[in-house]
């Protein structure tokens, strides 16, 4: 099994080098207290998390409406990337090599740009992906429920219109079935997945939340 996702830390990078994570010590045994707890604050879309319909739709559905099946895939593909695209690009179909699996459920995108995670090349220059690979993909892969990247958002800081037309194109229904946006995953080699899992942490009604995820590599 392995960790496809990051540890949520006070350094964890926030798209276009926000802040706002605290983790701070609240009760502790060396204080005489009876146990060790902690306080914890941070935006739902820190580390790495996923976007649901209604982080860009009013209408949209939130965590709240997928039941627990959802959250395993069991037809993975793996495209890479790396030295293929560069700051700023954006991710068309025609970056994509050919994919014969018509069936899958989860496609993950790795770039190389996790390698620069904790600076700007990661947070202000990477590439995006465009608006244009949500219609792709839902026309080439009618089961295809999520997209993940190594990428700390699909909308490239650089071209944040081009990335609000993303977020609309992947998660508004009116779309077409919404495809779910795993951000700022941990993809460090490319290795087929038989299956992977990902466990967001339980927000009401959230719009996105961080995410646990394992993926089970192919035997």
């Amino acid at each position: 099994m392995k960790l496809l996702s990051y540890k949520i830390s006070e350094s964890s990078p926030l798209y276009g080098n926000g802040k706002g994570i605290s983790i701070t010590s609240d009760k502790k045994i060396s204080n005489g207290d009876s146990c060790n707890t902690m306080n914890i604050a941070f935006p739902n879309h820190s580390g790495t998390h996923i976007d649901l319909p209604c982080h860009f739709d009013p209408d949209g559905i939130s965590l709240n409406d997928y039941s627990p099946s959802f959250w395993e895939f069991t037809n993975v593909e793996l495209v890479d990337l790396t030295n293929k695209v560069d700051e700023f690009d954006l991710i068309t179909s025609k970056f994509l090599p050919k994919i014969n699996n018509n069936q899958i459920d989860l496609l993950l995108i790795k770039t190389g740009f996790g390698e620069y995670r904790g600076t700007d090349k990661y947070t202000l220059r990477a590439p995006g992906i465009s608006f244009e690979l949500a219609h792709y993909l839902r026309k080439k892969f009618p089961k295809i429920r999520c997209i993940g990247m190594d990428l700390i958002s699909i909308s490239s800081y650089s071209k944040r219109k081009e990335g609000h037309k993303s977020h609309h194109a992947f998660l508004n229904p009116k779309r077409g079935n919404p495809i779910l946006l795993i951000e700022d995953m941990k993809i460090t080699d490319v290795a087929p997945f038989e299956k992977v899992i990902v466990a967001p942490l339980m927000i009401e009604n959230s719009d996105g939340a961080p995410c646990t995820i394992f993926g089970y590599p192919a035997p």
